[in-house]
């Protein structure tokens, strides 16, 4: 299990991110991204977690943020629900609710973070985008290594509106920081709540900035490769923790919760001999039952 409390420069850095593979869309529409960019400045204010760098795609989206552990494991929860309810209000539950889910991954040290910063940073170009990472419209944009003084200038703060305007366009139950600014469109810019300095900080100059930006091929093929392992694992546990759960109520009419000790290894037993592919400290965790025990039984 990774170990979220480790001490490094970094610990509080997570990347949050969505399996797209199992999505028909989720931001098709403009409005869909606007919605998407304004939630998740709102959710990371509620949740006391800083944007580090974001790219909103039309299947998935990728995160770095920074915060406490259980801040950022809120801001992840709020995140799904939040999405969920937007597709279920527009009618679009049946492209991606089911399916969709959100990784959370610990950075374990300032290298990874950089390497992690620029493949997020550099999505859009994988989805297609045909200009420079910093032009891409549904992420942080060009905020970093510039001039902050002039970019504090753009848009119109958040003050200018009337405090029943914010709650309605921002879709938030309480108002946020006034200072904050907003496009002709309505979107907060991601100046004003991105850690642009924090990124400034980490990387030291815009020569480490660019340098890290043209990122090896290698590296970027294994950031993919390690991705989609995780999320290839995420499904098969929750796939087995269903399944056990489904099992259990069709075996013995009562949850896995309920069930004796005794109940759980026989579902432990069904769920060894019919999926093979999944291994036993899933089948334990899945039926709630210490990891020894299980091993001991499923030869």
């Amino acid at each position: 299990m990774e170990d979220f409390n480790k001490p490094s420069s970094v610990s509080d850095c997570f990347h949050i991110y969505s399996n797209g593979k199992k999505v028909i869309t989720l931001f098709p529409e403009r409005e869909d991204c606007i919605f998407m960019m304004n939630m998740l400045a709102v959710t990371s204010y509620y949740c006391n977690v800083r944007i580090l760098v974001m790219q909103i795609m039309e299947t998935h989206f990728h995160i770095i943020a920074s915060g406490s552990v259980d801040g950022c494991y809120r801001f992840k929860g709020d995140l799904l629900m939040k999405i969920s309810k937007y597709l279920n209000r527009d009618g679009r539950k049946a492209y991606s609710v089911a399916k969709f889910q959100i990784s959370m991954d610990p950075i374990n040290d300032v290298t990874e973070l950089k390497n992690k910063f620029m493949y997020v940073y550099r999505n859009g170009l994988s989805a297609g985008f045909h200009y420079v990472p910093w032009h891409y419209e549904w992420g942080p944009g060009d905020i970093y290594f510039v001039n902050h003084a002039e970019l504090e200038k753009a848009g119109t703060p958040l003050r200018a509106l009337p405090n029943t305007e914010q709650r309605r366009i921002f879709h938030s139950n309480k108002l946020m920081p006034q200072d904050w600014r907003f496009n002709d469109e309505g979107m907060i810019m991601p100046h004003s709540y991105v850690d642009w300095r924090r990124i400034e900080k980490e990387f030291f100059s815009p020569k480490t900035f660019v340098a890290f930006l043209y990122q090896k091929k290698d590296i970027m093929v294994n950031l993919n490769t390690e991705l989609a392992r995780k999320q290839i694992h995420e499904l098969s546990e929750r796939e087995v923790k269903m399944l056990a759960k489904e099992y259990c109520i069709n075996m013995f009419c009562h949850g896995l919760k309920e069930a004796s000790i005794k109940e759980r290894l026989e579902v432990a037993k069904r769920l060894w001999l019919e999926r093979r592919t999944y291994s036993k400290s899933v089948i334990a965790r899945a039926t709630l039952l210490k990891h020894e025990v299980v091993n001991a039984i499923l030869a």
